[in-house]
């Protein structure tokens, strides 16, 4: 069975960081002609009516974002907001015309909820890194130094992958013709190969345990003026989350 808990003022607090993003569909309620404004001169004007509209609570650097879609036209009127992070849209928020740089507050509530589903068990594709040894022979000339210099151009055959030195060697391949050389009868010349390991990257599966966490957000937000509304906005938010319980090693 499902199940739905209710999330408190203190915790449904809207918390974004880096590029995470709120995204809700609903609509616009204009009542009176609204003028927003956007930054070195420039103005939006949304005249009256009941529109379309998608909002996303977003964030960057010091500052949260609004960016408001309103479907009164073909394309959309695009209305862009911003504040400080540290203004919090939660339960109950006001956020004051000073703080938005426009002439109106924008006020309202968020309800939350969480609901999270039974506990499901799969296998899934996963990459994990295995050594690999390769081994060059020595020329008659060469110091171990410009042997290491050729072993790394021949590594990037194997897999782009970063070649790390280790004791241990498995599955060596010699790379390289060892009968190179004036040496008679084709025997090889009395040099020590020189042998690397790289990490060669391979496709393998996991066992998993997981349950999935959904969160719906509405809003009912108004554009508040001296204590009279211009507009409003009423939407709903979605976002699913995979959170693992159990993650098996990839092989």
């Amino acid at each position: 069975m499902k199940q739905m808990k209710n999330i408190g003022i203190a915790a449904m607090a809207l918390f974004l960081a880096g590029c995470d993003e709120v995204k809700f569909n609903g609509s616009m309620n204009v009542l009176e002609q609204m003028t927003f404004s956007q930054g070195q001169d420039k103005t939006v004007v949304v005249a009256p009516g009941q529109f379309g509209a998608k909002v996303t609570l977003g964030q960057s650097g010091g500052k949260k974002k609004i960016k408001l879609e309103i479907k009164n036209a073909d394309p959309a009127t695009t209305v862009k907001l911003e504040f400080d992070k540290n203004i919090n849209i939660g339960g109950t928020f006001n956020v004051t015309a000073s703080q938005l740089g426009q002439n109106f507050d924008l006020a309202g509530t968020m309800a939350t909820q969480v609901e999270k589903s039974p506990e499901y068990s799969t296998y899934e594709g996963c990459t994990y890194q295995y050594p690999q040894t390769v081994c060059r022979g020595g020329a008659k000339s060469a110091s171990e130094a410009a042997a290491g210099e050729t072993l790394a151009a021949d590594a990037s055959g194997f897999a782009a992958v970063e070649a790390v030195e280790t004791p241990e060697a498995s599955n060596p391949e010699l790379v390289g013709d060892l009968r190179h050389g004036p040496y008679p009868g084709n025997v090889a010349p009395p040099h020590t190969p020189v042998c690397h390991t790289v990490w060669v990257s391979r496709p393998g599966q996991r066992y998993v345990r997981y349950y999935i966490e959904t969160t719906h957000r509405d809003i009912d937000a108004g554009f508040v003026q001296n204590g009279k509304t211009l507009g409003s906005f009423k939407g709903h938010s979605s976002q699913n989350e995979t959170v693992y319980t159990y993650q098996s090693d990839c092989r």
